[in-house]
C-alpha cells in the first residue's frame, strides 16, 4: 500500500503543482487526472484536507473556486463533495478576492496602458474595446479563471494574429505579457486568500 500511496501521491503533485511552474499550460490539472467518473472539486478538496496533503490544497481550492458559488454550495452533491462551514467559508472568501483582482488587474492590463496609435484599433475606441475585454475575461464566468491562460490570439488569416474585432499584435503583446505575471502573483496568492497560510 505505501508503493501505491507514494505512485497517487506522485500523479496528485503534477495535476496539483506546489509551484507556478508546475502550471505547464500542455498538461491536464486538476480532477481531470482521476480515472473513472470525474470526481466535483468539491470531493477532492474534501479527500485532500482528510488525507493532509498540504501542498495540493491551494491548487485543489482553486479548481472547487473556478466553478462559482452555486457549485460550491450545491445541496444536491454527495455528501463526499459537502463541504464544512469552515471549508466553505476559506473557498468563498478566496473567490471573492480572486475574482476582485481578476477584474481589477485585468482592467488595469487592458485600460490602464499606454494608448496605442495603430490605425483601426479597437483599442482606441472604448465602445468596440469591450467586445474585445469580453472575450478575453470569457464574461460572464460564475468563478474565477484568473490562472487560466487566456486566447489572445485568433487566426484570422494572413498570419495576423489578433482578437475580435482586431485589437494590434502590439496591445496583444503587452496583454500577454502583462497577463503572465498576473498569473505569477496570483498564484503567490493562493494560499494566503484560502486561509492557508505560506
Amino acid at each position: 500500500m505505501a508503493a501505491v500511496r507514494s505512485q497517487v501521491l506522485e500523479v496528485i503533485r503534477d495535476a496539483y503543482p506546489e509551484t507556478f511552474e508546475g502550471l505547464a499550460a500542455s498538461k491536464p490539472l486538476g480532477e481531470n487526472i482521476f480515472s473513472g467518473p470525474t470526481p466535483h472539486p468539491n470531493e477532492v478538496l474534501n479527500f485532500f484536507i482528510r488525507q493532509n496533503l498540504t501542498s495540493a490544497l491551494p491548487m485543489a481550492y482553486y479548481m472547487a473556486t473556478r466553478r462559482g458559488l452555486s457549485s460550491l454550495m450545491d445541496r444536491h452533491l454527495p455528501r463526499s463533495a459537502t463541504l464544512s462551514p469552515e471549508i466553505l467559508q476559506s473557498a468563498i472568501g478566496g473567490l471573492m478576492a480572486l475574482r476582485e483582482v481578476e477584474f481589477e488587474e485585468t482592467h488595469d492590463l487592458v485600460f490602464g496602458k499606454d494608448s496605442c496609435f495603430t490605425k483601426g484599433c479597437p483599442s482606441r475606441y472604448p465602445t468596440t474595446f469591450r467586445k474585445a475585454l469580453d472575450r478575453i475575461m470569457g464574461s460572464p464566468r460564475p468563478g474565477t479563471e484568473v490562472l487560466e491562460v487566456p486566447k489572445f490570439f485568433e487566426d484570422c488569416g494572413g498570419g495576423v494574429p489578433r482578437v475580435d474585432p482586431g485589437v494590434c499584435s502590439g496591445c496583444l503583446r503587452g496583454w500577454c505579457s502583462g497577463h503572465a505575471e498576473l498569473r505569477e502573483r496570483v498564484w503567490a496568492m493562493l494560499p494566503g486568500v484560502f486561509g492557508l497560510g505560506g
